[in-house]
């Protein structure tokens, strides 16, 4: 994945993902998107870039799982 600049083009290795998994990649998800990256999840799935709050782990974005944080993570560790 490249990100156009004014000095040409620069690789992206992360990219946090702020929009729903249905817009992410249009030749995945919903055809009609015009806010995703064609090809993002071929990408990703290939290793070629990161995602952070990847797809699926939405729930984890949601105000109504933060009261459950602390015991989330003291599970977790």
């Amino acid at each position: 994945v490249y990100m156009r600049t004014i000095d040409g083009r620069e690789r992206v290795h992360v990219i946090y993902r702020r929009i729903d998994d249905l817009f992410l990649d249009p030749e995945v998800f919903r055809s009609d998107s015009t806010l995703g990256v064609p090809g993002l999840m071929r990408a990703w799935r290939a290793g070629n870039v990161g995602i952070a709050n990847a797809p699926g782990a939405g729930v984890a974005d949601d105000k109504v799982v933060y009261a459950w944080v602390p015991d989330i993570i003291r599970y977790y560790l």
